[in-house]
């Protein structure tokens, strides 16, 4: 059950000082003029509102720049996601993209009676093993391939390519053959009830096989996972970590090197890994341990990095694709041959 008093208590939106700095530095505010977190804050708690409906609510890319630049930390996304939950409780209906598909095959996989073959797509060269007690977590990678084949999405090849970098830095881990999506997007639209659970699932299979670590390489899955899951759930999981995390500590310590390639990169700070996460130095130790590499960074990098405009597989528009052609514009000024990131999902 939302208690909104609560949220109102957890988010701190009660400490805004309406001094503006977040609406500067919002995304969808830069390029919407009638989206502001302050005064849509100030319209809630003040009761002016036209009930949690206000489309305003949805508009929201939950990027946390407003959070980096508030004096207070108002945690403005966990309020907005707060109003979500109680639009939809109150029976709101998202306008889900691709036809609610993405949102129909999460609910599928909260089913308990569930049996997937998750690892058919697993070739044969990738070692995994069930004697450890670390597991990498794959996510919906699987399945953006299948729902997108039209599009010619490859999301797979960086799964793939991430475990044989495992392997290569002789790092154990195992896979699940029933692993279920983290839920990060229905809790962002408000779905709690969807996202209890799939989290639920989750974390009773994560005890079950006994697992200490957790190793992803989506942003998403690891903020999740390793924030979302003890907060909601209201018990401690596995400890957490993305790729990076993994990878840049071997290559410092000189137990594994990378080769040479002659580029020029710039580097997108996912806002979940990044702003969230606060792991901005290791995914640049990593390029910058590849011999050849030059890496160049884009106007708005680590803590004030631009968000990608990718939207919870809900009310995603035309400012979404501003703000795309916008973090793309900034790449293409740094002059560089190639941008990385280190979501597989924002390809």
């Amino acid at each position: 059950m939302l208690n909104m008093n609560q949220e109102i208590k957890n988010t701190q939106v009660r400490l805004c000082l309406d001094c503006g700095k977040c609406t500067v530095v919002c995304p969808i505010a830069q390029s919407d003029s009638d989206f502001n977190p302050r005064l849509i804050t100030q319209r809630i708690l003040g009761g002016k509102s036209d009930g949690p409906q206000d489309d305003s609510i949805w508009s929201c890319i939950n990027c946390y720049m407003c959070v980096e630049r508030c004096n207070y930390r108002v945690d403005f996304p966990e309020f907005i996601n707060a109003l979500r939950c109680e639009a939809c409780t109150e029976g709101y209906q998202v306008k889900c993209s691709h036809g609610g598909a993405l949102q129909s095959l999460m609910h599928i996989m909260a089913r308990q009676d569930l049996r997937q073959d998750r690892l058919g797509w697993l070739p044969q060269d990738i070692k995994i093993t069930d004697e450890c007690d670390t597991l990498f977590f794959v996510g919906c990678s699987p399945y953006f391939d299948a729902i997108f084949r039209e599009l010619d999405i490859n999301t797979l090849a960086g799964v793939k390519d991430s475990l044989r970098l495992l392997n290569w830095a002789n790092v154990p881990f195992r896979l699940l053959q029933n692993e279920r999506c983290c839920a990060h997007d229905l809790l962002v639209q408000g779905d709690r009830k969807g996202f209890m659970a799939l989290a639920h699932a989750n974390m009773e299979e994560f005890t079950r096989q006994g697992l200490k670590r957790i190793v992803t390489n989506c942003p998403e899955c690891h903020h999740t996972l390793k924030v979302h899951y003890p907060k909601m759930l209201k018990e401690t999981g596995p400890q957490v970590l993305h790729l990076t995390e993994i990878i840049a500590p071997l290559l410092q310590n000189g137990k594994i090197r990378l080769g040479n390639i002659e580029k020029t990169v710039t580097y997108h700070d996912p806002c979940m890994l990044g702003r969230c996460a606060r792991v901005f130095d290791e995914p640049r130790s990593i390029l910058s341990s590849i011999d050849g590499i030059e890496l160049r960074e884009m106007e708005q990098s680590r803590e004030t990095s631009l968000c990608c405009g990718g939207s919870p597989w809900a009310h995603c528009g035309a400012i979404n694709r501003e703000i795309q052609e916008r973090r793309l514009n900034q790449a293409r000024e740094t002059g560089a041959d190639t941008l990385v990131t280190a979501c597989p999902n924002k390809k």
